[in-house]
């Protein structure tokens, strides 16, 4: 068994770190942050990537990224992978996915999430609790899903977005690349790249000019 490197151990990392233990697929999980603040964060060490290279034999690790934002995943795993590093993904043992669906590596699945048939999941993707997505579906790579967001059938969402909490896209939407559907928001029409919907029906609040979620 290999030891699990979760990339950040603020509060999405302490979530994965406890979905990795319960899955019970790797001999260790440690937390690797850039700037280290403490050596231990819920019972679990904290090593900068420099000191896990350095002290870990890099064959027997593997790595996972924890950020909720989009581009803060695309550039981490692009980090990782310029170190010619090994990522998995990490996907919680409940799911039961259709021999008809995929999901590329560095994806997170968690606790109670429902992937239908013929849906098709980018690399490096975080897929939140409890989100239901309906058949038919692509998601780009780095997309973040969150929590309880429900995604209809035929939908088509491209690389580097966000998508609240409890949002919900009807079925046969397209959403452009860098978008950010705000939580709650109801998603009838389809969505340019670079926007940022909110509210019911959702409606463009702003274009994404920092390619940020929660930065200002």
């Amino acid at each position: 068994m290999k030891t699990l490197c979760i990339y950040g151990c603020g509060g999405m990392g302490r979530e994965i770190a406890d979905l990795a233990y319960r899955m019970s697929q790797w001999e260790e999980v440690i937390f690797i942050d850039d700037n280290v603040k403490s050596r231990i964060v819920d019972e679990v060490s904290v090593f900068t990537l420099e000191e896990a290279l350095n002290q870990i034999d890099q064959s027997n690790i593997e790595f996972i990224v924890a950020a909720g934002e989009p581009s803060s995943r695309k550039f981490l795993y692009e980090k990782l992978e310029h170190y010619n590093l090994e990522y998995v993904s990490v996907i919680d043992s409940g799911l039961n996915l259709s021999r008809l669906s995929s999901v590329k590596n560095g994806t997170i699945v968690h606790t109670g999430a429902t992937i239908t048939v013929n849906v098709h999941i980018g690399k490096g993707c975080l897929i939140n609790k409890h989100v239901v997505i309906g058949h038919d579906v692509n998601i780009g790579d780095y997309t973040v899903i969150s929590p309880n967001a429900s995604i209809g059938g035929d939908v088509n969402i491209a690389s580097n977005c966000y998508i609240g909490s409890g949002a919900i896209i009807r079925n046969g939407i397209n959403i452009g690349q860098n978008s950010i559907i705000g939580m709650g928001a109801v998603v009838l029409k389809d969505v340019d790249p670079n926007s940022v919907m909110v509210g019911n029906p959702a409606k463009l609040l702003k274009k994404n000019t920092t390619r940020k979620v929660f930065g200002k």
